[in-house]
C-alpha cells in the first residue's frame, strides 16, 4: 500500500475509542476526537475540569 493510498483512506474510517468516535479530517489530516481537560484526584482517578466535546483543530498554516 502507497502512502497516497493510505492519505485517501483515513477519511473514510472512524472507530470507537474510551472517549467516543475517532475520524480523521480530510482537509488537514487532523485526528477528530472527544476532548477533556482533567486533573489528577486523591483518590487515583481523575476529575474531568473542562469538557470540549469534539472540536476541529485549528490550523491555518496547514496546507496538506
Amino acid at each position: 500500500m502507497k502512502d497516497d493510498d493510505v492519505l485517501k483512506a483515513l477519511p473514510t474510517i472512524e472507530f470507537d475509542a474510551p472517549q467516543g468516535k475517532i475520524r480523521v479530517d480530510a482537509s488537514d489530516n487532523h485526528t477528530l476526537c472527544h476532548s477533556y481537560v482533567g486533573k489528577a484526584a486523591d483518590d487515583i482517578g481523575y476529575e474531568i475540569v473542562k469538557d470540549f466535546a469534539t472540536i476541529a483543530p485549528v490550523t491555518p498554516y496547514c496546507k496538506l
